[in-house]
């Protein structure tokens, strides 16, 4: 069984140490550089135990064909379409492992049409919310979903951001939910928050999963609710990917035949694992 996830491939320049900033002079910090992008980073976490492919865009440079060659020694099947200069992200992170992020999406916004054959033999298809920011890759994925929906496989969408989901709107989230007709949603406590306040609803039959932190897991699934509990990482370094971890944790299991509950056991094993280091894993 294969799981294809299509998406952001980037660099990501890690800056632990920023707590306080004091502006106009120097400020110390520990600088990482590491292969980054919600997309790429649950390929590369779900590779240790399913086969994977990756679908994404990288720039005509030679950053991007490291970060390719990088994903493929990881174990993940790569195709990636080529133009224009490889994206990047600054992600700065506090001392209580907090992150924020500075974000050049570069040529990983500007996804073109996916061949057909790339999405061959596809069991599963996940989408970060990310790709939907620009007209043409939203249209890409919309595709991309269809075709792999018709095969009988299920689509799963990451929320991924609660500034994207602030661009897109009430309207467009909803848009983006009735065309991918996603089996799994995954969200972040802030995530789900905002879905309540933009007044758009996952369907019943979906399964609806919130991560939130050190607090249990609330899986929704047939109508019910139930909660997975988590083990607290007291010596969090950098939560950066661990949100991709888990979904790879996640679907790897699902895939396997898990339930919803076992599948969101094993997220939370695998993002603990990404707690305790710089950058995704």
């Amino acid at each position: 069984m294969t799981l294809t996830v299509i998406g952001d491939l980037i660099a990501d320049v890690v800056v632990l140490g920023a707590t306080t900033l004091e502006i106009g002079t120097d400020n110390p910090a520990v600088i990482t550089h590491v292969r980054g992008g919600s997309a790429a980073n649950v390929a590369a976490a779900a590779a240790r135990s399913t086969s994977v492919r990756f679908i994404g865009r990288i720039g005509t440079d030679a950053e991007g064909e490291a970060l390719a060659h990088e994903l493929a020694e990881a174990g993940v099947e790569v195709r990636v379409q080529r133009a224009g200069r490889t994206g990047s992200i600054v992600i700065l992170v506090d001392d209580a492992a907090e992150r924020t992020m500075l974000t050049d999406r570069g040529a990983a916004a500007e996804l073109g049409e996916i061949d057909p054959a790339w999405l061959e033999g596809t069991s599963w298809l996940h989408v970060p919310l990310y790709g939907f920011a620009e007209p043409g890759s939203a249209a890409a994925l919309r595709a991309a979903a269809t075709r792999v929906r018709a095969s009988g496989a299920p689509v799963s969408l990451d929320l991924s951001s609660v500034a994207s989901m602030r661009a897109h709107g009430r309207d467009e989230l909803r848009g983006i939910l009735s065309a991918l007709s996603p089996t799994v949603v995954f969200a972040n406590a802030d995530e789900a928050r905002l879905l309540d306040e933009l007044d758009v609803h996952v369907a019943g039959d979906v399964v609806l999963v919130v991560k939130r932190g050190g607090d249990p897991v609330l899986v929704r699934s047939d109508g019910a609710v139930t909660e997975v509990p988590v083990e607290r990482v007291s010596d969090a370094l950098d939560s950066t990917g661990a949100g991709d971890a888990f979904a790879a944790g996640y679907l790897s299991a699902a895939l396997e035949g898990g339930t919803p509950a076992e599948s969101a056991k094993a997220g939370a094993a695998l993002a603990k694992e990404a707690l305790r280091r710089p950058g995704a894993i």
